[in-house]
Parts: structure tokens; sequence; C-alpha cells
């Protein structure tokens, strides 16, 4: 078998199990445990106590089965977290805006998508192997590209812009789990921690050799609020201005005539 065909068998696979091809009919009285709460009791293992807490073993003792009795619904971990991932995603995103505001629909997708992270924060730490699989998934990439290719930008245009701004907010997401971790580690707030940095690198840094940092250290940009700060947001508060920057970027390059995709809308838009 070539690396192609296994890399296409392994995808099948994971598609298969995902959608519950891979469930086998079985005759007799339906059985008490099942795929589905095998698959929510690890979420809720993984909500409490994070992504490493869960094993088939921890999952079985919640439930209250053995740990074989799983592997008659889950054939191992790996597969276990696969459909722990779509299932984080169980919240439906917003449908499409009435008022064609191509920005603000992209707005709220970001910041839908930040709200299912925050409420299972392990997801952020699943590696990814490539796009979602999943009817979940699917569910927030077909909206996400339907508000960007409302912009008037192409397919494969559109889904550049998809990946920049979902890998952002998971990587700024997993930014903040790790500084709100360590302070707490530490016993240190983080906006004290913050100060102690900037006040320990003024006393070190040399203005000849580092004047950029010291002039964004001068602006406050460690210490105040970022534009579009909202306090209730954490480290990720300025992530509307971050988010706008690039829909701007988008914007001109539509309104630039370099791309004619704005003379074909993307399905399900007029």
């Amino acid at each position: 078998m070539t690396s192609e065909e296994r890399t296409t068998t392994g995808t099948t696979r994971e598609i298969d199990l995902l959608w519950g091809l891979r469930e086998t009919p079985r005759r007799g009285p339906k059985p008490r445990l099942s795929r589905t709460a095998v698959v929510d009791a690890a979420v809720e293992v993984a909500d409490a106590e994070g992504l490493e807490a869960v094993s088939m073993q921890r999952v079985a003792r919640e439930l209250g089965y053995t740990t074989m009795s799983l592997y008659r619904h889950v054939d191992s971990k790996e597969d276990l977290i696969l459909l722990m991932l779509d299932a984080a995603m169980t919240d439906r995103p917003a449908g499409p805006r009435e008022d064609g505001d191509w920005r603000a629909g992209v707005e709220e997708w970001c910041h839908g998508a930040l709200a299912q992270y925050r409420r299972h924060p392990w997801a952020a730490y699943v590696p990814q192997s490539g796009p979602p699989s999943g009817p979940h998934g699917l569910r927030w990439m077909e909206a996400g590209l339907r508000e960007v290719s409302a912009s008037g930008l192409d397919a494969p245009e559109s889904l550049q812009i998809l990946l920049l701004l979902t890998y952002s907010l998971r990587d700024l997401f997993r930014m903040e789990q790790d500084l709100t971790r360590a302070a707490r580690e530490r016993g240190v707030p983080m906006e004290e921690g913050e100060n102690a940095w900037v006040r320990g690198l003024r006393r070190v840094m040399d203005p000849e050799e580092f004047p950029t940092i010291l002039w964004t250290l001068d602006q406050g940009t460690f210490t105040a609020d970022p534009p579009g700060y909202a306090e209730d947001q954490g480290p990720l508060g300025g992530l509307d201005f971050a988010v706008q920057r690039i829909l701007d970027g988008v914007e001109a390059y539509v309104r630039s005539g370099r791309k004619g995709g704005a003379e074909h809308p993307a399905p399900g838009r007029s």
C-alpha cells in the first residue's frame, strides 16, 4: 500500500468514525452504554481536569463500567479524542445575516468559536491533522466560509483567510490559558507579573540595541488595555481590533479589483 493509499484510508476511516458509519448494529436489547455516553463522559472529564486526565480507564470508572466495555463502542483513545473534539463544537454557528453584513458575520463567527473554546479549553490543545471531518466541525467551517466568501474573495482566498482566523483564535486562546495557568502556579495575578516583567526589562535593556521594544513599553503596550478591549475577555480582550484589521485588508484587496470574486457571489448569497 502506498503512502497516499494509507492517508486516504485513514481519512476515510476518520470520516466514517465521526459520522457514525463505523458503529456496528447489534441485535437484541439496546445496550445501556452507548458511544454518545462514552464521549459525553470523556468531555466532562476533560472540561473539569484537562485533556491529560482523559483515559479509557478513567472514563470507564466515571460511567461505572469496565474498561473493556468502552472498547465495544470506541476502538482507542485516539478515536475517543477525535469524537470529543467534534462533540465540543455542538453549538451551532449563527446563520446568514439578513442585513448581508459579511464583516459583522465574520466577527460573530469568531466570537462564537472563541466561546466554544472557553467552554471546552482542552479542545485548543488537540493536535490538528487536517480540516474538520465531523458534522459539527464542518458546520462551523461552512458558516465561516460563507461569511468570508461573501466579501468577494474567491474560494482559495476565502479558505486562506478562514484558516488565518481559525488558527489565530486557537493560538491566542492557548496563550491566554498558558499565561493564566502560569500566574496561578506562581500565585501572582497576571497583571502584577506583566508589570514586574516590564520593570525588569527596563533595568537591563540597552536603548541602542532594543529601541523598538522600549518604545512599546513607553507606550504602555503591556500595561494598558488594547484597542477594543473588553474586561471579561482577559488577554484576548483586544481580539476585535485584530480581526477588524484583517477584514480591513480583505476589503481593501477586493476593492482594488485585483480579483473578480465580487462578481461571483458565494452559494447562498445574492
